[in-house]
């Protein structure tokens, strides 16, 4: 950053974007690495959360119809039953796994672009 504080407290919209724009042409190199690095991977696990959250969530949906069509105190209820578990836990697993490494490639990322500056 070239200039204090002092004189880009008030800059407008475009005024940011202006500095924004100087800032990362000045250091096209690096950011291309850290783009290429860290936020590529970032947004393509993003989307693989999407479909794959969206394939789990569709499947324990599947067997909660079969969970409600199936008679009380039957075996194939008490499977059904067992198997919403296990893809509910698969589910709640896959979450806390996504936002580890989601919240580590941001913080990674960021503070790359960041001490880059």
């Amino acid at each position: 950053m070239d200039r204090e504080q002092e004189e880009i407290q008030f800059l407008g919209f475009l005024g940011i974007l202006k500095e924004s724009y100087s800032i990362a042409s000045s250091g096209r190199k690096i950011f291309s690495q850290i783009s290429g690095i860290l936020i590529a991977p970032l947004a393509a696990i993003y989307l693989a959360h999407i479909q794959i959250t969206d394939i789990i969530f569709t499947r324990i949906r599947n067997e909660e119809y079969m969970l409600d069509a199936a008679p009380e105190g039957t075996r194939f209820r008490e499977r059904v039953s067992n198997l919403l578990a296990s893809e509910w836990t698969a589910f709640v697993l896959f979450k806390i796994g996504y936002f580890v490494i989601f919240i580590l490639l941001a913080l990674l990322s960021t503070s790359a672009v960041v001490y880059t500056i």
